[in-house]
C-alpha cells in the first residue's frame, strides 16, 4: 500500500529541497557576511547562488530580499518553484497520486499566458513590471505545471523501477 506513493514522496522530497536551498541563499550569505572568519559559510552562500545561476537571471531589481541579501532567483523564478511545491504538497487531495496521465496541453499553454505577457510586455518597453506581478504569474505556472510533472516522474519512477526489477 504504502509503496504507491514513493513517486510522490521522492518528487516532494526534491521538490521541497530545491526550495529550501532558494531561501537559505539569503541565510547564508548573511551568516556569511556576520562571521567573516568562517570561510565554510561563505563557500555555502556562493555554491547556493552559483547552483542556480543557469537557471536564473538572479538580477537583484528583480528579486525579493530576505536577511538583507536577494533569494537564490528571481520573483518569478520564486513563484514557480514555490507555486510549484505548494501544488506538490495538495496535489493528493486534486488527483490521484498513482496518476501517469497528463492533462490537456491548452490547460499548460493558459498557465503560460500571463507571464508571457508580463514579461514580453516589459522587454518590449511598454512598460515595467513588479516584483508582487512577477511572482504571481510565476505561481500560476509552476502551480500548474505540477500537473504534468507528477504524471511524467511516475512514469520514469516505473520504467525505472522495473528496469532495476524492483517491486513497486
Amino acid at each position: 500500500m504504502i509503496k504507491q506513493y514513493i513517486p510522490y514522496f521522492i518528487f516532494l522530497f526534491l521538490t521541497l529541497i530545491f526550495c529550501t536551498l532558494i531561501l537559505t541563499a539569503p541565510l547564508t550569505a548573511n551568516l556569511a557576511e556576520k562571521n567573516q572568519k568562517n570561510s565554510i559559510i561563505s563557500l555555502v552562500s556562493k555554491l547556493n547562488y552559483n547552483l542556480f545561476q543557469p537557471l536564473c537571471h538572479q538580477k537583484p531589481e528583480r528579486s525579493f530580499f530576505a536577511f538583507g541579501h536577494k533569494l537564490a532567483v528571481c520573483a518569478r523564478c520564486t513563484g514557480i518553484y514555490l507555486g510549484a511545491l505548494i501544488l506538490t504538497i495538495i496535489y493528493p487531495l486534486v488527483k490521484n497520486i498513482n496518476n501517469n496521465s497528463t492533462p490537456s496541453k491548452y490547460y499548460l499553454i493558459a498557465s503560460l499566458i500571463p507571464m508571457a505577457l508580463d514579461g514580453g510586455t516589459q522587454f518590449l518597453n511598454f512598460r515595467e513590471s513588479f516584483n508582487e506581478l512577477r511572482f504571481a504569474t510565476g505561481f500560476i505556472a509552476g502551480s500548474v505545471f505540477v500537473f504534468y510533472l507528477i504524471p511524467v516522474f511516475n512514469r520514469l519512477f516505473i520504467r525505472f523501477a522495473g528496469e532495476l526489477k524492483l517491486k513497486i
